[in-house]
C-alpha cells in the first residue's frame, strides 16, 4: 500500500463576483455570480511508505490546497485521493489516526496548559497506550531537548520550544505519515538543526514517511530524498533530489587563487586554450572557471593550470537547490520534466 496516491487531481474554488446595480448599489446578496479558480489542475503522484518528499512551488502554486485535501479538511473537485488507503475526506476519523501534521506557526497544543498536560491530553484522545506513550515521550523529549519547558504553559514557550513541542504532540501516536508545512519558519540555526535532525531520525530509523512544503531549500536538502514541484496548479517536476542537481545544471565553478606574482589573466587564457572553459577573474589574484562535470573534471581543470602556474588554493562550488530550483522557475517545463 502507498502511502499516499494523487491521481487527476483538480481542485476548484467559487469565488464571488461583484455585479454593479443602479447608482452604484450591487446586487451580488441577491443575484450571486461566481467565477471558478483553478487551484490544482490534473495532479499525478505517488508516495510510498518510507519516502521523504518536498513539495515545492511559489506562492498561489497549489502548495497548500494540496496538503488540506491530503490532511482530510477540504474535499477535492476531481480525481482520486488515498492517504495510508484511505480517502482523506470521507472517513476523516481513521483517516487522522495514522497521521501527524505541523503547520507552521498554528499549535496543535493547549496554550494556557503546560506542555506535559498537552501530551497526555492527546495520549488520551488518541487511547496511545501507556508503555508507547512513555517510550516516545522519553525518545522526543532525548531528540528535542524537551526537558527544560515540559512543565512550561504553551503561552511562555519561546518559537523554537513551541515548534519544537507542536513536533512531538504530532508523533506522539506513532503515525505512519506526517505532514509539515514551514515546520522551521522564524526559527533560530541552532532549533533549525534540531528539528531537521530530528526529522531525519524519523524518517531513516523509524520509517516515518515524511511530506514536506517549504521555502527554505535547507529545509528540503536537509530533510528530504525526492522533490515534487508545482508551478500554477500543475506538476513541472518530480525526481530524487540528486537527479534534479544532475538533470536541471550540470554547471560547477572551480574557484582558484593564484599568488600575486602570477599573470591571473594570463591563468584565465591557459585555461580556455587547454580545455575550452570559460573563466572569470574575479580579482588580482582569483579566477572562477564554470564548467559541465560531464565534459571535464576539477581534477583536470587544476592540472592544467599547474603545468604552467602555481596555485595557492582553490574551491569546488557545487550548485545549490536554491540556485536550481530559481532557475526552473525562470524557464517553461520541458515535457519529460511536466511527466515527472
Amino acid at each position: 500500500m502507498k502511502a499516499i496516491e494523487v491521481h487527476g487531481l483538480r481542485k476548484e474554488y467559487r469565488i464571488p463576483q461583484k455585479e454593479p446595480g443602479p447608482a452604484g448599489t450591487v446586487r451580488h446578496f441577491l443575484r450571486p455570480r461566481y467565477r471558478a479558480k483553478v487551484a490544482l489542475d490534473g495532479v499525478e503522484f505517488e508516495v510510498a511508505q518510507g519516502d521523504s518528499v518536498g513539495y515545492l512551488g511559489s506562492n498561489g502554486a497549489g502548495k497548500s490546497t494540496t496538503i488540506k485535501i491530503l490532511t482530510g479538511l477540504m474535499s477535492p473537485t476531481a480525481g482520486h485521493v488515498r492517504v495510508n488507503g484511505l480517502e482523506p475526506h470521507r472517513d476523516r476519523r481513521r483517516h487522522v489516526r495514522g497521521i501527524g501534521a505541523v503547520f507552521g506557526h498554528r499549535t496543535g497544543l493547549w496554550w494556557d496548559l503546560p506542555v506535559i498536560d498537552s501530551f497526555r491530553t492527546l495520549a488520551a484522545m488518541y487511547e496511545i497506550p501507556d508503555p508507547a506513550y512513555r517510550a516516545n515521550l522519553a525518545l522526543f523529549t532525548e531528540l528535542l531537548e524537551l526537558d527544560d519547558f515540559l512543565s512550561v504553559p504553551v503561552r511562555q514557550l519561546s518559537l523554537g520550544q513551541r515548534m519544537r513541542a507542536d513536533l512531538a504532540a504530532a508523533l506522539l501516536h506513532d503515525p505512519r505519515l506526517v505532514f509539515l508545512d514551514e515546520p522551521t519558519g522564524g526559527l533560530d540555526v541552532n532549533s533549525k538543526a534540531a528539528v531537521r535532525q530530528f526529522i531525519r531520525h524519523l524518517n531513516q530509523r523509524q520509517g516515518t514517511t515524511v511530506f514536506l512544503t517549504s521555502h527554505d531549500m535547507a529545509d528540503i536538502e536537509g530533510m528530504c530524498d525526492r522533490l515534487i514541484i508545482l508551478d500554477r496548479g500543475g506538476k513541472v517536476l518530480d525526481d530524487d533530489i540528486v537527479s534534479v542537481k544532475r538533470r536541471l545544471t550540470a554547471d560547477r565553478r572551480l574557484v582558484v587563487t593564484v599568488p600575486a606574482s602570477q599573470d591571473v589573466d594570463e591563468v584565465a587564457a591557459t585555461v580556455r586554450a587547454a580545455t575550452g572553459v570559460g573563466c572569470t577573474v574575479l580579482d588580482r589574484q582569483r579566477l572562477s572557471c564554470a564548467f559541465d562535470r560531464d565534459t571535464t573534471s576539477a581534477a583536470r581543470l587544476v592540472g592544467v593550470i599547474m603545468r604552467d602556474h602555481e596555485i595557492i588554493d582553490f574551491e569546488l562550488r557545487e550548485p545549490t537547490l536554491e540556485h536550481i530550483v530559481q532557475r526552473l522557475f525562470r524557464r517553461p517545463a520541458t515535457a519529460s520534466e511536466r511527466r515527472g
